[in-house]
């Protein structure tokens, strides 16, 4: 393990206790989402999950017409992950990986920007399982451990990790794997409550976490069919009734009865349809209200119209427990849906919302695809964020790990667990994940939770 970022000493490991945590989501788990569950009182987000080879070179961009940090792809020219600076105590960044050198270079490019990683190894996804990552990696347990082993050998003190997985075809090797993790460094593990094969609209076996969580002593997190602040609370009297139990609580003591069962929830769906879910001390917003605030956030973080119109047509269909109203803005729910998805700009967006929105207040090509490769704020932005890593490069005096861009782009030996090492590669070097496998995860027809 190396020093904390800048010489500072590490924060406190995190205590999971209570928490409610926005889960990783496909397309859905991006600044948007994130910012507006923070808001409402989500205690941690995770990113959505990033494949290391995608964010290995990225050129780390500060953003300054929107206050953001994007980590910007050289060779497509659009942001792979943006955070803010007040995001990063709460942030978890999620990696999709199946090689220990690989998910090291990755999270050492980030690392000065979030509070943790978590390593995907539940995505049942084809994507994922096809690249030997996600849950390809329940049935390669050796695999996994090196990730971990290797990740928190050579991440910042200051940098949580943890992993999610999913059940295995029975307890006892659910319970084996997840000793592994433990075993390996990781310091919560959160649990799927399905097996690799089972889709989301099956239920999640909320039975089968009361047989797990004391197979470590690390904080288990639970994972599965949050749709509803009742479903929470059902969940919390489910596990209590369950492991009050007389003959549980003899076994293991009045004290250990009050402390057993997983310590958090990791809400996905749930927060992706009403965000508003994470609501506890205060009162949730209206559905329209909810829906503008989302599109603020959205148009605050120099989010794509295309990812926002997808993100937005889930909030407005809902799902499992969650029924929308009927109208929206006096026009029948499921047209206004439909033309939510014509929209072709953000001012489109924005006007079918009532959100106040005008393009001229922006920078060229905001909220598209295109802003670092044809903006001119955003293509300079880049520019020089690119020329700054080249020459930080180049200084001969520059070294560390995840202090300053400078430290970042020096091309120290990462260890790539066992006995081998190999250069990390320049902050500029181009992206290996390409486009064809931004297009395969575009094609996700829903944001399931990425583990």
């Amino acid at each position: 393990m190396v020093a904390a970022l800048d010489g500072e000493a590490p924060p406190p490991p995190i205590d999971f206790r209570g928490l409610e945590i926005l889960a990783p989501m496909v397309r859905a788990g991006t600044l948007p989402l994130r910012s507006l569950s923070l808001r409402y009182g989500a205690d941690l987000v995770f990113g959505e999950e990033i494949v290391d080879r995608k964010i290995i070179g990225a050129v780390r961009v500060e953003n300054p017409a929107f206050g953001t940090i994007d980590y910007v792809s050289p060779r497509e020219r659009v942001a792979v992950f943006s955070t803010r600076p007040e995001e990063k105590p709460r942030l978890i960044f999620q990696l999709g990986t199946a090689d220990a050198s690989l998910a090291s270079e990755a999270a050492l490019t980030v690392c000065r920007d979030v509070r943790g990683f978590d390593v995907n190894m539940g995505c049942p996804k084809s994507f994922s399982v096809k690249g030997g990552m996600g849950a390809a990696l329940l049935s390669r347990p050796e695999v996994a451990s090196d990730i971990l082993k290797t990740l928190r050998r050579n991440l910042p003190a200051s940098c949580s990790l943890t992993c999610k997985i999913r059940m295995l075809a029975t307890t006892e090797k659910t319970r084996d794997f997840m000793r592994v993790c433990e075993a390996s460094g990781a310091e919560a593990i959160t649990v799927h409550m399905r097996t690799r094969d089972e889709r989301p609209a099956e239920p999640a076996h909320w039975d089968e976490i009361v047989r797990l969580w004391d197979a470590v002593k690390v904080p288990v997190v639970a994972n599965g069919d949050f749709f509803t602040r009742r479903q929470i609370d059902e969940f919390w009297k489910h596990c209590r009734g369950s492991i009050q139990q007389p003959d549980v609580s003899e076994a293991i003591g009045e004290e250990a009865t009050r402390q057993a069962g997983p310590v958090a929830v990791m809400v996905a769906r749930g927060a992706l349809w009403n965000p508003s879910i994470f609501c506890r001390a205060c009162e949730p917003p209206s559905f329209e209200e909810m829906v503008r605030s989302f599109a603020h956030e959205a148009v605050r973080a120099n989010a794509s119209y295309q990812n926002t119109k997808w993100v937005l047509s889930q909030m407005l269909a809902g799902g499992i427990g969650i029924t929308p109203p009927t109208t929206f803005a006096g026009s029948p729910m499921k047209a206004f849906n439909r033309q939510v998805g014509a929209a072709k700009s953000m001012t489109g967006i924005c006007e079918l919302l009532g959100v106040p929105y005008t393009a001229s207040d922006w920078p060229e090509q905001a909220h598209t695809t295109q802003f670092y490769r044809t903006g001119s704020v955003g293509a300079k932005a880049f520019e020089a964020a690119a020329g700054n890593a080249v020459a930080a490069a180049e200084a001969p005096e520059a070294s560390g790990d995840c202090a300053e861009p400078a430290a970042e782009a020096t091309n120290p030996t990462v260890d790539r667990g066992g006995d081998e090492k190999r250069p990390r590669p320049l902050a500029i070097d181009g992206a290996e994940d390409t486009g064809a496998a931004a297009a395969k995860r575009a094609k996700v027809d829903s944001a399931d939770e990425a583990a």
